[in-house]
């Protein structure tokens, strides 16, 4: 290490460095320490003997004002007075009180001319369930139902606007008659519960009605047959066979 750089780390660390004025016995020479040399200085530039060019400058005119512009801006025509219609206001959904609520789904399918509407048991699920299903696919297979996709029905619509019994009715209605017109079919036979037949449908079940310009028949739920089919499949099976609905 060199002096200069052993005196730095020495500064560094908080130490005075020193030396001594006279050689210590036994000490090594101290080499002489001269101040660094200053840089040389820059050399001047040579002096122009051009004489100093003269910048011609212009004065900036003012601004327009406003008035001015206004004065040569010719006033907009008239417009003509609009002949088309004003586009009617759409008006806010009906708020629906929550003990008027309506909500089911409902799994459709086509059987030759009859379409078959399934009330299912959960109307949150994807689908109908294991046991239910099953007695779907009897009922379907005694109308000689070919294997298809089915149709849902959800009500409400979507989640956020809540329908009652008569908007739940006239969606079915429409629902209906839109399967007919795309895919063909009669008739329609659904298997509801009895509150759920009078709610959207406003008929007694085991009669045969109109649903629009489709013959229609409400016969008992899926679950109602599983919990007791002695009853509601032997009356089911009656009302089907006296309104023509029995495949």
């Amino acid at each position: 290490m060199n002096e200069p750089q052993r005196q730095s780390y020495l500064k560094a660390l908080g130490l005075t460095p020193w030396v001594a004025r006279v050689a210590l016995p036994g000490a090594a020479p101290s080499p002489e320490l001269a101040p660094p040399e200053p840089p040389p200085a820059p050399e001047a530039a040579p002096a122009s003997t051009e004489a100093p060019r003269v910048v011609e400058t212009k004065t900036p005119e003012p601004p327009p004002s406003l008035s001015d512009e206004l004065e040569r801006t010719p006033p907009p025509a008239p417009r003509p007075p609009s002949t088309e219609p004003a586009a009617p206001a759409r008006a806010a959904p009906r708020p629906v009180a929550a003990d008027q609520t309506v909500v089911f789904t409902l799994e459709a399918h086509l059987a030759g001319e009859t379409w078959l509407l399934f009330q299912q048991s959960d109307a949150k699920a994807p689908g109908l369930g294991r046991h239910d299903g099953a007695l779907a696919a009897s009922l379907l297979a005694v109308f000689a139902a070919a294997p298809s996709r089915p149709r849902r029905f959800y009500c409400p619509l979507t989640d956020d606007q809540p329908m009652d019994r008569d908007a739940a009715s006239q969606a079915l209605t429409a629902f209906v008659a839109g399967l007919a017109r795309l895919d063909g079919g009669q008739r329609a036979l659904f298997c509801l519960d009895e509150t759920l037949a009078k709610q959207v449908l406003g008929t007694e079940r085991y009669q045969g009605f109109k649903l629009g310009e489709m013959g229609a028949l409400v016969v008992s739920s899926l679950d109602e047959m599983l919990s007791e089919p002695a009853r509601h499949k032997k009356r089911s099976w009656q009302a089907m066979v006296e309104s023509g609905f029995h495949g």
